[in-house]
């Protein structure tokens, strides 16, 4: 069993959320599990070579697929999939910290499959991350987005976030070619007002 003390809203051992998209379609949200390794690889083999090469994981890669699902940790990662007549259809994860400076601040990722685009999944696979963040204590949403894909700074702008920075050459596709990369932010809680006692 999951520890689920460390989210004090959310039981996810149990949870699970219905949705719909704009075409009528009845999707399926939950956390992935230890049993999602090949549904999960078969979602990836269906990444064009152009989405590919912006992402940040080599997800095509059988190891890897299998080393997240060997090594899941909510704690640390937390998975979200979206799920439609017993196939992956879309991939969403927070990452954060439990302690040190940015234990306040959740960084996401979102993949949809290229036939579920433009039918509002992005844009629900964001809000859900929103919602889930707001419920385990996170005060702020990154995510850090090629300048080039435009859809998806425009799906993350729908959904609230805003441009923190543009930095330049953050990040290397898979042909080696420097990439700018988007900082977008949301606020998800205002920062807690804890009074500090300083003994000098």
């Amino acid at each position: 069993m999951l520890d689920t003390t460390i989210y004090p809203e959310i039981d996810l051992n149990t949870y699970r959320k219905e949705a719909r998209l704009k075409d009528g379609a009845k999707i399926l949200l939950r956390p992935m599990v230890a049993e999602d390794q090949g549904a999960l690889y078969e979602f990836f083999q269906a990444v064009s070579k152009e989405d590919a090469r912006l992402l940040r994981d080599d997800v095509q890669s059988t190891l890897l697929i299998e080393k997240w699902a060997k090594n899941l940790d909510y704690d640390r990662t937390l998975p979200i999939l979206a799920i439609k007549e017993g196939k992956i259809i879309a991939d969403a994860t927070i990452n954060r910290r439990r302690s040190g400076w940015k234990w306040h601040l959740g960084t996401v990722r979102v993949f949809v499959h290229k036939d579920y685009r433009n039918v509002g999944l992005g844009h629900l696979m964001i809000e859900e991350l929103a919602d889930m963040a707001y419920k385990l204590g996170i005060e702020k949403l990154l995510a850090e987005i090629p300048d080039i894909s435009t859809s998806a700074i425009n799906a993350f702008t729908r959904a609230g976030f805003y441009r923190a920075a543009v930095i330049p050459n953050m990040a290397k596709d898979r042909d080696n070619m420097p990439m700018d990369v988007v900082v977008m932010m949301k606020d998800i809680k205002p920062a807690k007002d804890d009074t500090y006692d300083y003994d000098f």
